[in-house]
């Protein structure tokens, strides 16, 4: 379909003013929907407005605005305070150097380095130095079919700087993510950025081997709902921890065993959780249970204990004196007994 702008009408009543073609023609992808916002008040207003005004229209801080606004500032699109103007980019970027493959980092390196908080203006600056990045965000915008928010963008570029995965795999996992958007599944930054962290420890570098691994996912998915199903617990999508449980579980176990071990949960638990049923696959593991005949044999012999610690306990010496509390009954003023 082609859209036109009508030429008359209410949205010209109050005037018109210009947007630069630069702003559409190069920026429309890569500036983030507030960024865009910002800069359209600014240009509205004549070219010049505060923070504390675009805040208010916003309805943020004024120092989200202020960093909104950094990036136009770098870009040399504005200037703040009257300071000395720099040179729009009118022309195409002077080439850049070819960006190295990052590698995947171990856990141990994972664990002891804290994942880095970009402001818009590193950002920015990953975006100008490195050109894979630059089309990274570009595709990842095209897989949601929007403008990536900041945390979209700091998360897609952790992905690579911090984890080490390559761009392709990246897209993969976004890709991933928006299937499963796609069918009702949320899928949040907290979960991406377990997964991209899953996949950097695995050492997944290569569209193959991320293939397999979404293969993995959709066998795991449907084991999962079997094991809730048996479990009688409902949970909506599971962790990445959860995911290594189940697939722990898959390869230790027959389905029988987790389904017995299951029973046993909803027999003894307070409050059944997939936990408690973990707890029984280790304790079977470190005994050495490796059948289901094993496991039945394992908690009769388990009842039977109980059974003889409990007759034990009436058919043993009291733990009081019988003679003393008569004794007391018969020449005390006591009340207490």
């Amino acid at each position: 379909m082609n859209y036109q702008i009508l030429p008359m009408g209410n949205a010209w009543k109050n005037g018109m003013f210009s947007v630069p073609s630069l702003v559409a023609n190069e920026y429309i992808k890569l500036a983030s929907e507030y960024q865009l916002k910002a800069l359209l008040l600014i240009l509205s207003n004549g070219g010049l407005a505060n923070s504390k005004e675009i805040a208010k229209t916003l309805g943020c801080t004024e120092s989200d605005v202020d960093d909104f606004l950094e990036f136009w500032v770098d870009e040399g699109i504005l200037v703040i305070d009257g300071a000395a103007p720099v040179e729009a980019k009118t022309q195409a970027p002077a080439p850049k150097k070819e960006a190295r493959p990052e590698k995947t980092k171990s856990k141990k390196e994972l664990e002891s380095i804290p994942v880095p908080t970009l402001t818009q203006k590193d950002i920015t600056a990953a975006l100008n130095q490195n050109p894979e990045l630059d089309n990274l965000i570009q595709g990842a915008q095209e897989v949601f079919g929007r403008t990536l928010s900041h945390i979209e963008q700091e998360l897609v570029i952790n992905m690579v700087q911090y984890y080490g995965l390559p761009s392709e795999v990246v897209l993969t996992i976004l890709q991933y993510c928006k299937a499963q958007k796609d069918k009702h599944i949320a899928i949040g930054n907290a979960y991406l950025g377990a997964m991209a962290k899953n996949w950097s420890e695995e050492g997944i570098t290569t569209l193959d081997a991320a293939e397999e691994k979404l293969l993995e996912l959709e066998n795991s998915d449907k084991y999962w709902k079997e094991v809730l199903s048996v479990a009688s617990i409902s949970y909506r999508n599971p962790t990445v921890n959860q995911r290594e449980m189940i697939k722990n579980w898959n390869e230790g176990f027959s389905f029988d065993m987790i389904e017995y071990a299951c029973e046993q949960m909803k027999e003894n638990a307070v409050k059944p959780t997939l936990k408690y049923v973990d707890k029984i696959l280790k304790n079977w593991q470190k005994k050495g249970i490796k059948t289901l005949d094993e496991a039945k044999a394992d908690n009769e012999a388990h009842k039977a204990k109980n059974e003889k610690a409990k007759s034990g306990k009436l058919q043993g010496t009291p733990s009081f004196d019988i003679s003393e509390i008569e004794k007391k009954a018969m020449f005390d003023d006591n009340y207490d007994i």
